[in-house]
């Protein structure tokens, strides 16, 4: 059991509130009473201060101003107040006062600073019933958060690509009937229709599957993001040798050439980006959805790709820092280009999410991407610390590789393990005395 799967939900006065950050603080009064020439002092413990209590909480969505005019409300009442701690339970507090945030960029959203004290002397702190767990291994993550957590949220992303999908299906009836509406239908529909039929070719000939069966994406528009989407997890990568060498990532927009100018500039940067392990910038992106009905065909097949490409190569990442915990084959370095890979792709799709879609239909599938991303980091660290200290060592003497690894371990077979921490060595059956090898402390 843990906080992870016992919160509860804060309220101040009974409005109710989302916490994203808490801290609590507490100080002790102490009385120094020093001598005169000598040194040290005798310190009197006077007893604790109140205990200051500090979260930030977030509220958003169409109704955001009516929860923020009641807690507020609540927060401007004189005196003190039952505060429910998401952690600690029911406290009893007073106000210290409140900061609120807004973003241009972030609208219907507001994050709110709040600060109390606590007000009754000798009250029960923390005196929620518990249950105990005996942990079975002590890692950074247990094995119920890793396993279940991360398919979890593999899950639902899964069923949150499938809702993107409606999202674009239905945005692009709408944007036939918007396209009716408007001067030059025969060209606007032609446009549609190409570039839609023109990523989902060029999706499928990257790959090199076998070729898509003629339809017109206009009048089957559910067919397109399934397309894309079985491409896509048939190629993805499932070896750390291909998931390293970015095999399943194309440096390009797949059907560039059909989308318009922004969207195929804008998704060949961020898939650029992916392949370098770094973040994407998203001074390329429009401040919102365009409103022309191509344009908008054309953002909203990228963001399907890039998308369908992020959560496949989470997955597989994860598989295959799963398969590191029992059997290491890679150095800490590549573990961390496969995290960035697939942190990348991610934050490149919270990005368009996050600049191209209001924040209610965005926010789910922006925290459910980023707590994925955060798993596969997590997962890779608590890899990383089963295996001991990684340090710099100097070779004393003329020697191979297999006899390095005898003499410093003791056993001939961790010479693989010393070659894949140093992969650039070139001569291991004959290394100098003086050079330096990265190896485990023991």
């Amino acid at each position: 059991m843990s906080w992870e799967e016992n919160l509860l939900d804060a309220s101040f006065r009974g409005v109710q509130f989302d916490v994203v950050e808490e801290s609590t603080q507490a100080e002790r009064s102490l009385a120094q009473h020093g001598t005169p020439y000598q040194d040290g002092d005798a310190v009197e413990d006077l007893g604790q201060g109140a205990r200051v209590y500090t979260m930030r909480a977030v509220l958003f969505g169409t109704n955001y101003e009516f929860e923020l005019r009641l807690l507020l409300g609540a927060l401007d009442i004189l005196g003190p107040g039952e505060l429910v701690h998401p952690v600690y339970g029911s406290v009893t507090v007073v106000s210290k006062g409140y900061t609120v945030h807004h973003s241009a960029e972030r609208p219907d959203y507001a994050q709110v600073e709040l600060h109390f004290l606590a007000h009754t002397p000798d009250e029960p702190f923390f005196n929620r019933d518990l249950i105990y767990t005996i942990e079975q291994k002590l890692l950074v993550e247990d094995e119920y958060t890793w396993q279940d957590g991360v398919f979890d949220f593999l899950a639902a992303i899964d069923s949150l690509v499938a809702q993107i999908q409606e999202w674009i299906g239905g945005g692009w009836t709408g944007l036939l009937e918007k396209a009716l509406g408007l001067p030059g239908i025969g060209l606007r529909l032609q446009q549609l229709r190409s570039q839609i039929l023109g990523v989902v070719s060029g999706v499928v000939d990257l790959f090199k599957s076998n070729p898509i069966s003629a339809f017109d994406p206009l009048t089957d528009l559910l067919r397109t993001p399934t397309e894309i989407r079985s491409v896509i997890q048939e190629s993805t990568p499932s070896t750390s040798r291909e998931l390293l060498s970015r095999t399943g990532v194309p440096f390009v927009m797949p059907g560039g050439e059909s989308l318009t100018t922004g969207a195929a500039r804008a998704g060949s940067a961020f898939l650029l980006a992916a392949q370098q392990g770094v973040e994407p910038d998203s001074a390329i992106l429009p401040a919102e959805m365009p409103s022309d009905p191509v344009e908008t065909s054309a953002f909203g097949l990228v963001v399907l790709v890039i998308t369908e490409l992020a959560v496949s190569h989470a997955q597989a990442v994860a598989a295959v820092i799963e398969g590191e915990a029992d059997t290491p084959t890679l150095s800490p370095e590549d573990l961390e280009r496969l995290v960035n890979l697939a942190r990348s792709l991610a934050e490149s799709a919270v990005l368009l999410h996050r600049r191209l879609y209001d924040v209610e239909s965005a926010l789910p599938v922006i925290n459910a991407l980023r707590s994925v991303a955060g798993l596969v980091q997590a997962r890779a660290r608590s890899v990383i610390l089963l295996s001991p200290p990684l340090i710099e060592r100097t070779v004393s003497s003329a020697t191979s590789l297999r006899r390095l690894a005898h003499h410093w371990y003791g056993d001939h077979v961790r010479a693989a393990e010393l070659m894949r921490l140093n992969p650039g060595l070139k001569a291991p059956h004959n290394i100098e005395a003086g050079e330096v090898l990265r190896a485990y402390a023991k």
